[in-house]
């Protein structure tokens, strides 16, 4: 008997909280300022220390090869690194990866030992956030 009057006067009590927050005129809905789901680029800008011509599809083997052996598959398919740009003259490039898994390519340049046979050095030079600034790096030096 007592526990049925506890639990009449517990619902009526919810029902009354219930029915003054929906009502209040107040109410404060908070939006996040950050957008999600835009995945900003990050762009490495690295110099090549070796001998002879290198194409962008072998040294993007090479990197992705080496990310995947630091870290693994995983980080691979999260940083996805990419060499959107480079200069056989300068011997330099621009590698584009994401916010999330720049750090995991610059740990492992340092591990690309050789492209298509020849023995080079991924020196990372500068890591920027608009290719504009990564280009104009490339023109300087």
């Amino acid at each position: 008997m007592y526990q049925t009057i506890l639990d009449v006067i517990f619902v009526i009590w919810l029902l009354v909280i219930t029915i003054l927050l929906l009502t209040r005129k107040n109410v404060i809905i908070v939006k996040s300022k950050r957008k999600v789901g835009r995945n900003k680029r990050r762009y490495i800008v690295f110099r090549v220390v070796g001998q002879g011509e290198l194409s962008p599809r072998a040294l993007e083997t090479s990197v992705r090869e080496a990310v995947k052996e630091l870290v693994g598959r995983m980080w691979l398919e999260i940083s996805d690194p990419h060499v959107i740009f480079y200069n056989p003259s300068n011997m330099s490039g621009i590698i584009s990866t994401n916010r999330l898994g720049y750090r995991a390519v610059l740990a492992s340049m340092p591990l690309v030992k050789s492209v298509s046979g020849t023995e080079v050095l991924l020196v990372p030079f500068k890591t920027t956030g608009s290719l504009k600034k990564a280009k104009s790096l490339i023109r300087s030096g």
